[in-house]
């Protein structure tokens, strides 16, 4: 069995999520199959951690964005980029799933760092940490 760390789960939920809203097929049919083809690609058998993350925020990505439109003052859901987007979504998921805000703002920001820029890492720490007492 792989031994897995929960960054490179969240990075792979990530990987998969930007596939799937840059094609615009957020949907859990296409979240399956891409999890099924991932999961080959790996050579994965059993259920993992970064598969919660996507089939999560799949199902409650409405209530996410609700969530990211009302922090993000000045900034629509649309105008965010795919990367950003996704991240923001799987830390607020992640929290919502009562993973300690601190650890899912960490994440999300070490997350972004290297996958966008340090520009980015800031956007997502200050839309995070805006009302983050209200929302959980």
């Amino acid at each position: 069995m792989v031994k897995l760390n929960r960054r490179q789960e969240r990075i792979w939920a990530l990987q998969i999520l930007y596939g799937l809203d840059l094609t615009d097929e957020l949907r859990e049919e296409a979240a399956y199959r891409r999890i099924n083809e991932f999961k080959e690609e790996k050579l994965l058998t059993g259920s993992f951690y970064f598969e919660d993350l996507v089939l999560g925020v799949i199902n409650n990505r409405v209530t996410l964005d609700e969530e990211i439109d009302k922090r993000a003052i000045n900034w629509s859901i649309e105008r965010i980029g795919y990367v950003e987007r996704n991240i923001l979504r799987i830390a607020l998921f992640e929290i919502q799933e009562e993973v300690p805000i601190a650890v899912a703002i960490n994440e999300a920001v070490e997350i972004a760092k290297e996958y966008s820029d340090e520009k980015s890492a800031r956007f997502i720490n200050g839309i995070l940490s805006n009302n983050r007492d209200e929302s959980s």
